[in-house]
């Protein structure tokens, strides 16, 4: 009789425990849900880019930092060498003597002296011409200081006594960047100088933030690029010239990730604006749980542009109709048991706002269930054993 409650009891217990396997505590879905994801047909779960960190996929990263580096922008060109709609030009004419045309003075001799105009300030129309008395209207937009006074002194050479023309640029309305910083924005002029990047940042007062902490964001051509303030200042070949039009604007955010899983601590971790590799995130979380953790299952989500998608994956999402702008959810996958991902985690980029999370080994999640089963049915036989005696 002692035997067959003993019996039963196990039974009822091991029976409950099966049911409950399912409700089991975790620190998040298993290796297998995750990778799932990417094959998910349910409406209510959004469609998921999984992708592998492995060699193409670092190549892929690797090549795409180096068409977004700064020093591929750079370009002599700055657009200062030309005039513009707004600019205000100086214009000076010297008429040899006798000057018929402008007028000059004759002595009793009659020798005369070369006779100089200096014209009213000219503002450069809408329509990109200035108006030159006995010329009219000519078209100066786009053209250097220098083409003007040729294009000046030409149209004159039949109408003036050896004509001489020096045109300056009074004031510069059209040439400029505009600098935006939280507290203080302005609008940069750009000179014979050839300001560059860091011109820009110290005419704003530089940056209200650690270095370690600040962005430098250049828009040109609505195209935008990014640099860390570290790298900027650390490498010469990043500080580019500017050119008319740009916008270089002042990012000062913290940046972070978050850890969560089989780690040794979940938490939101920050990393300076120069960046963070895959495997120094590993580090500042405190490594993997050797105990809990599955070394396969070590994955980055992200949402990532469409644009800056592996190229081979690009076309799959711009047929279900996401463009350029989209930002896809992706998942990215690397596997701790290949000996090569200790090189590819060093070469993965860590972005703000990402999430790292590192899931449970199977065998660590048997090993709460079967902790979870046999410690009720120890302690249930141990009370058994006490009633009987």
């Amino acid at each position: 009789m002692k035997n067959t409650l003993k019996t039963c009891l196990l039974l009822s217990v091991f029976a409950a425990s099966l049911t409950a396997c399912g409700w089991l505590p975790s620190s998040g879905p298993s290796t297998n849900r995750v990778t799932s994801l990417g094959q998910s047909n349910q409406q209510a779960v959004p469609e998921v880019a999984l992708l592998d960190i492995e060699n193409s996929l670092i190549q892929d990263i690797s090549q795409r930092h180096l068409t977004q580096s700064l020093s591929a922008l750079e370009d002599n060109s700055t657009g200062f060498d030309v005039v513009n709609r707004g600019d205000v030009l100086e214009i000076t004419i010297w008429e040899a003597a006798p000057a018929m045309l402008f007028g000059g003075a004759i002595s009793e001799t009659g020798a005369g002296t070369a006779h100089v105009t200096k014209l009213p300030p000219q503002t450069v129309s809408s329509q990109g011409t200035v108006s030159i008395p006995f010329v009219g209207n000519l078209s100066v937009v786009g053209k250097s200081l220098e083409q003007i006074q040729n294009l000046i002194q030409g149209n004159l050479k039949r109408k003036a006594n050896q004509p001489q023309v020096i045109v300056s640029l009074a004031q510069n309305n059209a040439t400029n960047v505009l600098v935006v910083r939280a507290g203080n924005s302005i609008r940069m002029p750009l000179t014979p100088a050839r300001e560059r990047i860091l011109d820009a940042l110290a005419a704003v007062g530089g940056s209200t933030a650690n270095v370690q902490d600040t962005t430098i964001q250049i828009t040109r051509d609505q195209k935008i690029s990014k640099i860390a303030l570290e790298d900027l200042v650390s490498d010469p070949t990043q500080n580019i010239l500017l050119h008319r039009g740009d916008v270089v604007t002042v990012i000062t955010n913290p940046y972070t990730f978050t850890s969560m899983g089989a780690v040794g601590k979940a938490q939101e971790i920050g990393f300076s604006a120069r960046g963070l590799s895959l495997a120094e995130a590993v580090g500042r979380m405190g490594g993997l749980q050797d105990r809990r953790s599955d070394a396969r299952g070590v994955f980055v989500f992200r949402y990532t542009p469409l644009s800056e998608l592996p190229t081979a994956e690009q076309p799959k999402w711009a047929e279900k109709g996401y463009n350029t702008q989209s930002d896809i959810p992706t998942v990215y996958r690397l596997d701790l048991t290949n000996a090569n991902s200790m090189l590819w985690m060093q070469k993965f980029p860590i972005h703000n706002k990402d999430v790292v999370y590192v899931s449970n080994a199977p065998l660590a999640e048997v090993q709460k269930f079967l902790q979870f089963v046999f410690s009720p049915v120890t302690s249930g036989a141990s009370s058994i054993n006490n009633i009987s005696n």
